[in-house]
């Protein structure tokens, strides 16, 4: 266009996209510019012909981190509670409990 582009101009840009990135899709959150891409969560095992554990792909699980992400207006730690983030005291104060 001639020119730099202006923060802002970038910041509008980016807000809501996806792009494919070599760790799979990140999605950037526009309201408050947080990065999320899904996180592989499960089990590794052995197996012959690699000299390290591999993911076990029947027992793995491809989680989109928007789920288990606070929400973007949940308060920081700071504002009125002690928590070390706004995820592990939205998971605390809003997930339903279980018993054992």
């Amino acid at each position: 266009m001639g020119a730099w582009p202006e923060p802002g101009q970038i910041i509008s840009m980016l807000e809501g996209m996806v792009m494919a990135t070599p760790a799979g899709y990140l999605y950037i959150r526009p309201q408050d510019h947080s990065g999320f891409k899904p996180t592989v969560v499960g089990f590794s095992k052995n197996v012959p012909g690699y000299p390290f554990p591999i993911w076990d792909p029947d027992r793995i699980i491809v989680q989109d981190v928007r789920n288990v992400s606070a929400p973007p207006d949940w308060p920081k730690p700071g504002e009125g509670h002690d928590d070390p983030s706004a995820t592990y005291n939205w998971i605390k104060t809003t997930w339903p409990t279980r018993s054992i």
